[in-house]
């Protein structure tokens, strides 16, 4: 017992979010988690190109730690090599490329020897077709790619007729390089005797391992064999661990040490429920109870892999790593998943790295689905294309509230598509009071970021795109991409994209910068665009400012694509300035349950040829005719009427609010009745954007803290009592609060007849709000859903 309550007291005083009050902040020992304890994967000249084989196909890998580079068309020459400038996550993707631009040539050894010939990894053999490479996860963690249809040539030239591939696994301190090799049908007697070396070689150092095939078995049908290069000054000592995984009810799952994913590991094959899973209003979690020992005398992380296949559903869900009694603890946990692989189905890639002092750890690791709490949860996941067709290689991120289908997807490599937008979906509808509900819908497909030509006319791709996961979610998600349009890196993209938990209708925020370093023209382009291709039927266009309704008008029938409904109108009054197609549905015969887009410019300013512009110009042109001559009619955002090109040196920041919203109150199924009686009352009608656009332009006012966002409202704490006053408020509107030296103890309460009633939205217990820690600043963020509908103005106090 004494040994249980010391290792207790000493994880409670490794966790400063499960410490004591810090009135002696020195007494309290860090966590071991590092500002540098990340990683990326992504393509340095992107995966699509405008010009075909211009550029080299070249995959980054990029930790606190050190940087890898490895060019598909010459994989013997990598780069490799540590990185001290001690960036965090956040400033890692902020910094573009720079740091890796100052990488070592390496030699990337990869040989197989067969009798007197020996054979070397030399190029995929389809890179240039883009089908070479697998991504199966990435995110904050953990990279996990494959390289396939390896070329092995010997000195003469001559090649080896095998299947190989090359899996590639980073961790924040380490690489592990596995070769796969299945060798042709018929083989010869020299496959029982061959040999199989690794090594990765710098100027200051040299990993190196080496197999024989024969370990195979007398008939070599597949041999693997893995390389781990670790780059901490001090790597941690996994022999010292064990991990445990099980479930209350007893269900307990084995874990095992992976050298290829070099983590433990727990295959989840199958769980036993006691609720049902798929499309319904799935309000219970999955509670993996995971027991970390350490038998060593120093504080580590545990690297650690929930492997999970029939989830309770794929669509939407969230893990969470909690304490023992399911309170979250902030530390981060990587959501990558997929549903597109047959022989694998679908299955969720939870990765992370769990803090484990001497003695036994016990922790939580909860995935929520359709509701956290009494809300729909909010995600924002890595969804791996492996599978669907040959578009594995690239990065495609989907968002839901809830667990019914996307809400909104981004093709961040334009892998699929050449927009970065694409599946757009509704929460909560259904077609008439008798549709179908927990399910999948359709808001219309497609939207994109910035749209520029190169001089042959083409649009300039990504490049050097980088993606930051700060919070999958449940109660805001965050993710931040940074990269540059372009071979010659004419613009510079920054966005931020964040999602909500709610309960009435999908809000995906976006906050834009683009910082033009190259002349660059922008004829027939755009900032940004809602639309894609054309499925949709269009009968009225609106839009407005904060005051109200500039204008409201029919879309006649049978119009010419290219109409202009509006040709570069420069949107007047004060912002927030928005515009809609009310009662805008889906122009196919068998659709899903559909809803109108719009969007809301929350701010806007352009700097272009030093003349400032805060205001921002729109056109709405039509982009599909339909047989019964119904025109679709889609939203772009544009440069300033009589803008041809971008200069050095000019920018365009904006923050947008992109919103899908059901026509009338029977298409709605959710709990909102505010919502509902609004739909009522202002059936396909322009009035709902608008409610939303000033309704959520909030007056915010702080004691004991700073304001740093208005909406969703962003908070920095400085005492301990934080007060908020705020005016206004539409649905579950995100409050943060940044800068906590711990989560224990911190409650919200609002003010109401005089008295402080705590907010308490838990169904399960602390299961109502997010936490996330920062190991730069060595502090909390919190955030919660605030619920604002109907009231004019409303005080909360934080306090801890």
């Amino acid at each position: 017992m004494k040994k249980l309550l010391r290792n207790l007291l000493f994880l409670m005083l490794l966790l400063p979010g499960f410490g004591f009050a810090q009135a002696n902040p020195q007494a309290v020992q860090l966590p071991a988690l590092s500002a540098k304890d990340y990683s990326f994967g992504y393509w340095e000249n992107g995966l699509r190109q405008a010009t075909p084989d211009r550029l080299e196909k070249v995959l980054c890998f990029e930790t606190g730690y050190f940087g890898f580079k490895l060019n598909l068309d010459d994989l013997p020459q990598a780069f490799f090599g540590p990185l001290k400038d001690n960036l965090s996550y956040a400033q890692a993707v902020d910094a573009g490329l720079e740091r890796m631009k100052q990488l070592p040539v390496a030699e990337l050894n990869i040989e197989l020897s067969l009798g007197s010939n020996t054979y070397r990894v030399v190029r995929c053999g389809e890179a240039k077709q883009g089908k070479a490479t697998q991504l199966w996860e990435s995110g904050q963690l953990a990279q996990h790619y494959v390289l396939r249809h390896l070329v092995l040539e010997d000195a003469q030239g001559k090649i080896l007729a095998c299947d190989s591939k090359l899996k590639v696994v980073v961790w924040p301190d380490s690489l592990t390089l596995t070769f796969d090799l299945v060798p042709e049908v018929e083989q010869h007697a020299d496959w029982a005797k061959g040999q199989v070396r690794i090594a990765l070689k710098t100027q200051e150092r040299e990993w190196k391992t080496a197999g024989n095939l024969r370990d195979a078995g007398p008939k070599v049908e597949r041999y693997q064999l893995s390389l781990t290069c670790a780059l901490k000054v001090e790597p941690e000592n996994n022999t010292a661990l064990s991990v445990h995984c099980s479930m209350a009810d007893g269900q307990i799952f084995p874990v095992t040490f992976d050298k290829t994913m070099d983590c433990f590991v727990s295959d989840v094959n199958s769980v036993k429920r006691s609720w049902r899973g798929g499309y319904t209003d799935i309000r219970d979690y999955d509670d993996f109870e995971i027991q970390i020992e350490n038998k060593g005398t120093n504080a580590t992380l545990a690297p650690f892999l929930l492997d999970l296949s029939r989830v309770g559903n794929i669509t939407g869900l969230c893990p969470m790593l909690c304490d023992e009694e399911g309170v979250p603890t902030g530390w981060p946990v990587q959501l990558s998943k997929n549903w597109h692989y047959g022989p694998m189905g679908e299955y969720l890639r939870t990765y992370a790295l769990i803090p484990a002092p001497p003695g036994k750890s016990n922790y939580k690791l909860r995935i929520a689905y359709g509701f956290y709490g009494t809300l729909p949860s909010a995600t924002h996941a890595q969804l791996s294309l492996v599978g669907y067709g040959h578009h594995g290689a690239g990065r495609w991120d989907q968002l839901a509230i809830g667990c019914w289908g996307e809400t909104i997807c981004f093709d961040v490599d334009m892998n699929c598509v050449t927009v970065a937008i694409t599946d757009v979906r509704m929460l909560m509808a259904r077609r008439g009071l008798k549709g179908r509900v927990w399910n999948w819908t359709d808001a219309g497909w497609g939207g994109d970021w910035l749209n520029v030509k190169n001089t042959l006319g083409e649009k300039k791709l990504f490049r050097e795109m980088k993606t930051a996961y700060l919070a999958h979610g449940p109660c805001l998600s965050e993710v931040k991409y940074d990269g540059k349009y372009g071979v010659d890196n004419a613009v510079d993209l920054r966005n931020t994209v964040r999602t909500l938990r709610t309960d009435d209708y999908v809000r995906t925020f976006q906050r834009i910068r683009y910082s033009f370093d190259k002349n660059t023209r922008i004829d027939q382009g755009w900032l940004f665009k809602v639309g894609g291709h054309g499925a949709k039927a269009t009968p009225r266009i609106a839009y407005g400012n904060k005051a109200g309704l500039i204008a409201e008008q029919a879309v006649p029938l049978n119009l010419k694509k290219g109409h202009l409904m509006l040709d570069a109108l420069t949107l007047s009054g004060e912002g927030p300035w928005w515009a809609t197609f009310p009662g805008g549905e889906s122009a196919r015969d068998r659709k899903p349950a559909g809803g109108s887009r719009a969007l809301i410019i929350r701010s806007y300013q352009s700097v272009i040829g030093g003349k400032t512009n805060n205001a921002p110009t729109v056109s709405m042109p039509v982009t599909q005719v339909h047989k019964d001559g119904r025109a679709c009619v889609d939203l772009v955002v544009v440069p300033p009427a009589g803008t041809s090109e971008f200069k050095a040196g000019d920018r365009v920041d904006m923050d947008v609010e992109w919103v899908n919203v059901h026509r009338v109150a029977d298409d709605y199924y959710g709990p909102n009745e505010v919502y509902r009686k609004h739909l009522q009352e202002n059936p396909r009608s322009w009035k709902t954007i608008y409610r939303e656009a000033v309704g959520n332009d909030l007056d915010v006012t702080v004691q004991g803290g700073e304001l740093i966002e208005r909406y969703p409202i962003v908070i920095r704490a400085q005492q301990p009592e934080v007060r908020v006053d705020i005016k206004g408020g539409v649905g579950l509107v995100p409050i943060q609060f940044k800068g906590l030296p711990s989560v224990r103890g911190v409650k919200l309460s609002q003010q109401i007849d005089g008295q402080w009633v705590e907010l308490d939205q838990s169904v399960h217990g602390n299961d109502f709000w997010q936490t996330q820690f920062d190991p730069l600043k060595k502090a909390y963020t919190i955030t919660f859903n605030l619920p604002l509908d109907e009231l004019a103005s409303s005080r909360w106090l934080l306090t801890r």
